[in-house]
């Protein structure tokens, strides 16, 4: 594999298992420093296993990313680390499944604290230190990337996932504005909205409803459902140079599902 992130430094949230985790793998193999974070503790050792490592490329770093004291701790230990930041990818998420018409449940604040303002607070951190970072960089010069988790079910109207849809639209709307406040420090701003993918909340979510992967296939045009690796391979491009002039883009990697129309008739 090309080592096309050699000598960076990447931030990974959510990454003890599924999508995160194979992002910091897939990083690790393009010759980034990664520091794996997730709220609980987890074993960094089982997660890079197979990953053959040349020096001690891998760190781990457990904390709560809705406590601004834990991202600063995440970023000051990063930054001990290695010396350095350059991308940070927010693959951490919560999808709480809820009534709508109960307003006893705190779905909704959970979910917006959890993939929005936790997403914000690690932006806003690693921002400020990348472009104290890359003070005399020049104009044209890129600093460095940010790439956001996000969903289809932003785009998507069933009832009872309410809170974490109206957080995935709220974290494409942020995207795009860190992109647009950001470029001109050099830092561009991308997320990717997922769809059919075998993340961890999906594997779980068939292990209790096997029935549900057949109706996911049936609804996805290219006929399966990927696997995590497959949106690691896009992260790993949108933080490369190869894409030095995309920013503020929402970047949908489903098989096609989001655009499949289920009603098939003529019925306009």
């Amino acid at each position: 594999m090309l080592k096309n992130l050699q000598n960076k430094t990447a931030i990974i949230t959510g990454a003890s298992h599924g999508i995160g985790m194979e992002i910091g793998r897939k990083f690790l193999l393009a010759g980034a420093n990664v520091v794996f974070s997730d709220y609980a503790k987890f074993d960094l050792e089982s997660l890079i296993s197979g990953i053959s490592l040349e020096s001690p490329r891998a760190h781990s770093f457990f904390g709560n990313m809705q406590d601004k004291l834990a991202v600063n701790n995440l970023i000051a230990t990063t930054l001990n680390k290695f010396e350095r930041v350059d991308i940070l990818v927010n693959a951490n998420r919560t999808i709480i499944p809820s009534n709508p018409l109960d307003e006893k449940e705190e779905a909704l604040e959970k979910s917006l604290s959890q993939n929005l303002i936790a997403t914000l607070n690690v932006s806003q951190l690693f921002a400020q230190s990348l472009i104290k970072q890359t003070e005399n960089r020049k104009n044209s010069e890129i600093a460095g990337s940010i790439i956001n988790l996000t969903s289809i079910a932003a785009n998507q109207t069933i009832p009872e996932m309410m809170p974490y849809s109206v957080s995935c639209a709220a974290l494409n709307q942020m995207t795009k504005s860190l992109a647009v406040c950001l470029a001109k420090e050099g830092i561009r701003v991308n997320a990717i909205s997922l769809g059919s993918i075998m993340s961890s909340s999906l594997r779980l979510n068939l292990h209790s409803n096997p029935e549900l992967q057949d109706s996911i296939i049936d609804a996805t045009p290219l006929g399966y459902i990927a696997e995590p690796e497959e949106v690691a391979d896009l992260a790993l491009f949108l933080s490369s140079e190869n894409a030095r002039f995309l920013t503020g883009q929402v970047i949908t990697i489903d098989g096609g599902r989001s655009i499949l129309n289920k009603l098939e008739k003529a019925a306009y």
